[in-house]
């Protein structure tokens, strides 16, 4: 009956340090995100300083790209 109990233990212990394995193993930087989405920019009709996306959400003007 004990070695059942240590089996079931060894188990869990086992799992758990299985999810930490693979929680850290995960990748730090995705190579789908962009980085020019993450980019702070001023909007060029009205000034109003974007912080994140391509659209202002004031006035609608796109963020231009530079070559």
């Amino acid at each position: 009956m004990i070695y059942i109990i240590w089996l079931i233990f060894f188990g869990i212990i086992l799992f758990l340090s299985g999810v930490l394995f693979w929680t850290l193993k995960s990748d730090q930087s995705p190579e789908t995100t962009e980085t020019s989405d993450m980019e702070e920019w001023i909007c060029p009709s009205c000034s109003f300083n974007v912080q994140l996306g391509n659209e202002c959400i004031y006035c609608g003007e796109k963020k231009s790209i530079e070559p």
